[in-house]
């Protein structure tokens, strides 16, 4: 199939005005809905550092992300990036340049379920996230290589996540002053392990967040699932 083709006319980033969660922050906001992990033809891990518990519990079967037209276009993307990178990469680079160019500055979380490497992808075909200076990107990851191996562009924010099983890397982050997510099973304490907790469900604007923080994350019931207790979800 020519994926290329097949999004002449149609778009990859999505307003987050239909998103319950980005529909509440103040910039307007826009989203890249992929599918998780390797739910792709090609096999390939887009959320490399994910648990067998957060997978379980993905939000790809919550709310509006589980909608049968929602998921094939989710579908759809996927299918692109793996198949044709550059010319995914491309047309997400010009798509983010008009975006640029607004007068209005605009907010564009890249990983509304995955957690690619975006930053990375950029720079192989030669793009520069920093030159995008209208828009404030944003992205929760697990994947703590970002955070240590590259230099974080000046308006790309990232709040590490919580896996159930890297506390030891979530430590080091809130003690160097940075913030990381946790998904609370009920009301969110005002502290847990001697951090404060923050209400991370009233906006999505991360990058407006006190730092050193934890940014507790209420529990979503994922469509057809049932809660079973396990290391991804704080339980207290």
């Amino acid at each position: 199939m020519d994926y290329k083709k097949a999004f002449e006319k149609k778009k990859l980033l999505t307003s987050g005005k239909g998103n319950t969660k980005t529909a509440k922050n103040q910039r307007i906001t826009y989203y890249l809905s992929l599918q998780p992990v390797d739910a792709n033809s090609k096999k390939i891990n887009l959320c490399k550092f994910s648990t067998k518990e957060c997978r379980a519990q993905c939000l790809q079967y919550a709310g509006r992300q589980g909608f049968t037209n929602v998921v094939m276009s989710r579908i759809s993307k996927t299918e692109f990036l793996v198949n044709d990178n550059q010319a995914f990469v491309d047309k997400l680079w010009n798509e983010l340049q008009k975006l640029n160019k607004s007068k209005k500055q605009s907010a564009v979380r890249l990983n509304l379920l995955s957690d690619v490497d975006w930053v990375n992808y950029f720079d192989t075909y030669g793009y520069d996230i920093e030159t995008l200076s209208n828009i404030q990107f944003y992205d929760y990851t697990k994947d703590h290589i970002k955070l240590l191996l590259h230099k974080v562009p000046k308006n790309y924010h990232f709040t590490f996540s919580f896996s159930g099983y890297n506390w030891d890397k979530c430590k080091k982050f809130l003690d160097s002053g940075r913030n990381i997510a946790a998904v609370f099973k009920n009301a969110l304490p005002l502290t847990y392990q001697g951090y404060k907790v923050i209400n991370g469900d009233l906006t999505d604007e991360r990058y407006l967040d006190e730092t050193g923080v934890i940014v507790g994350l209420r529990y979503k019931v994922p469509r057809g699932k049932k809660y079973e207790k396990n290391n991804f979800v704080i339980d207290i």
